[in-house]
């Protein structure tokens, strides 16, 4: 007799064959992509500096995330890829809200940027710990542990907080990596 376990058998995957016509998700996905894709050609236009432009951090994020969505249109696939990485754009939250007014004071602009770092931190390291673990350790990508994103925000929700219960954890090699070095970084961040 055989055990499956239904809710491991239908978590989300790093890449499934889906038609782009029936994805929700993947729809919404190309309309934002489309979007910061007219974004980044209006902040191109208007740099002055167009190779430090091409150089700095949104930047980067667009590059590693507008085009796999088309190419994952292209080939009927949905990989959940560097999509995380957009979390990195809420960094630029408290200077929008800063440019319009709402935040006055230095105290309000300081504590509305240390919050966006922490929480864009949070999602996209998540986002790094969910693409290791569900690809399995390099090489011949065996060894998967299949966590959902929202697994992951907890585990490391869990981690940043110090309290660590150990009901979630990485598997893999990379993963195992990944957290050792976002947890020393965080203790040289917490002694600053």
């Amino acid at each position: 007799m055989v055990d499956i376990n239904i809710s491991e058998h239908f978590r989300e995957g790093v890449e499934k064959c889906v038609l782009w016509s029936t994805n929700t998700t993947q729809q919404i996905d190309l309309a934002l992509n489309i979007f910061f894709m007219v974004y980044f050609f209006i902040r191109f236009i208007a740099a002055s500096d167009k190779l430090w432009f091409m150089l700095e951090l949104y930047s980067f994020v667009d590059y590693f995330t507008i085009p796999p969505s088309f190419v994952s249109i292209y080939l009927d696939r949905t990989w959940i890829g560097l999509r995380f990485l957009r979390a990195l754009r809420l960094m630029s939250v408290p200077d929008i809200l800063q440019y319009l007014n709402i935040l006055k004071t230095s105290s309000s602009i300081r504590l509305a940027q240390l919050i966006a770092t922490v929480i864009s931190v949070w999602l996209t390291a998540a986002g790094i710990i969910h693409l290791l673990e569900n690809s399995g350790d390099p090489l011949d990508f065996d060894n998967i542990h299949n966590l959902s994103y929202w697994e992951c925000v907890y585990f490391l929700i869990v981690t940043m907080s110090t309290v660590g219960y150990g009901d979630i954890f990485c598997k893999t090699t990379l993963g195992r990596v990944f957290i050792v070095f976002f947890i020393l970084v965080g203790l040289v961040r917490k002694t600053e």
